[in-house]
């Protein structure tokens, strides 16, 4: 059960194949707002989709509303295939020389809303913001926002953030795949098929999610070192080679 409430906008332009070219631009901006979802909608973020419990939203789910865990404000696409025009003909040296295309696939797309919890208060899982934003313009690995604006809150009473901070995202995705294939008609229903892959061709970092474990001092002040770091990362370049005999 739950309410979700989406506004997208959507632009596209292909070019078709012409002299062995296409070429497909899209890009989608928006964002997404639901109060836990119990069955999340997820359109292409593959983290965060078990976000789906509340703190004080039982009998009034309308606290609970906020930017959804998966949303995605901005994601640009490029899909793009063009196939060499070299090598065209029916003679060895042809065959040898043409049937190769080149493909390669973008994705940029901005981070995920930043998940933060934990409190020591016997009731509350999230803590209470200082009323100053935890954004950084140049957070890194090591700080990618600011730990010191959360504080405990008082015992028995539910902390004040809610399900995702409003102005903190995570590490958006710059990521680019490449691809050589080459065929060779051996006879009219027998073709050899080569093929080289690089995932993430421009190995590029990109960052995983912030740790949003916020644990509670003396003070009411944080003190777990790992609160606002990041660990981990997407995969780095990844290159395969096949072979493949069609017929």
């Amino acid at each position: 059960m739950g309410a979700y409430n989406s506004h997208l906008m959507l632009l596209s332009a292909e070019k078709r194949m012409s002299k062995g070219l296409t070429l497909l631009v899209s890009f989608t901006g928006g964002k997404v707002i639901s109060d836990s979802l119990a069955n999340p909608v997820n359109f292409g973020a593959v983290e965060q989709v078990n976000q789906i419990g509340y703190q004080d939203g039982k009998f009034n789910r309308k606290l609970e509303r906020s930017v959804d865990p998966t949303d995605v404000s901005k994601r640009g696409v490029v899909s793009l295939l063009y196939e060499l025009p070299f090598g065209k003909g029916q003679s060895l040296t042809s065959r040898l020389a043409g049937g190769w295309q080149l493909n390669t696939i973008g994705i940029l797309q901005t981070g995920l809303p930043v998940i933060v919890t934990g409190a020591t208060n016997f009731l509350a899982n999230r803590p209470n913001s200082t009323g100053t934003t935890a954004n950084l313009s140049n957070g890194t690995a090591l700080k990618w926002f600011d730990t010191d604006q959360f504080v405990n809150p008082s015992d028995y009473t539910y902390g004040a953030i809610g399900r995702v901070l409003p102005d903190v995202r995570g590490p958006g995705t710059v990521n680019w795949d490449l691809s050589a294939i080459k065929n060779t008609r051996i006879k009219e229903r027998i073709n050899l098929q080569f093929r080289a892959e690089a995932f993430n061709f421009l190995n590029h970092v990109n960052l995983g999610i912030p740790n949003g474990t916020f644990t509670a001092g003396a003070n009411g002040k944080n003190i777990n070192g790992a609160f606002g770091t990041i660990t981990s990362s997407r995969d780095s370049r990844n290159v395969q080679f096949g072979l493949k005999f069609i017929f």
